[in-house]
């Protein structure tokens, strides 16, 4: 018998491959454009709690601007202050969306996941969510 946990297991271990496959991919790019969107993205107003539903409804809002866009990169930062959560964004060429300075997209801080992105988050410190396609 099928709990209803594993499909959801099946997806964060298939989330976690492509990452590694990701990570992979661009370790032979610069560095320093990631950097400059870690330390100068756009940071959103403090969070009390960071929901997959938020994450989620921006990356399809960035979709739609930018059609080549097929996935989105989370990242979490834990410190005693809280969480800096840097969101990203993956084309059909698997590399990060680049902006004129560093890359596409924001850090959002806050004091806590909601249960579903702590879920797909599980141990690691980064996921990649895959985006509808048209």
């Amino acid at each position: 018998m099928m709990s209803d946990n594993e499909p959801k297991f099946e997806k964060i271990a298939e989330n976690l491959e492509r990452f590694k496959d990701f990570v992979k991919s661009i370790a032979k790019e610069p560095i320093y454009g990631l950097l400059d969107t870690l330390r100068e993205g756009e940071l959103a107003s403090d969070h009390s709690v960071f929901t997959y539903v938020e994450a989620l409804e921006y990356a399809i809002d960035i979709k739609l601007k930018y059609p080549t866009v097929k996935s989105t990169l989370l990242k979490l930062e834990r410190s005693s202050k809280g969480l800096v959560i840097t969101q990203v964004f993956i084309d059909n060429k698997e590399k990060i969306v680049p902006k004129k300075r560093g890359y596409l997209g924001r850090k959002v801080s806050a004091k806590k996941l909601d249960e579903e992105l702590d879920d797909i988050f599980g141990n690691d410190d980064s996921v990649v969510i895959d985006l509808p396609q048209k």
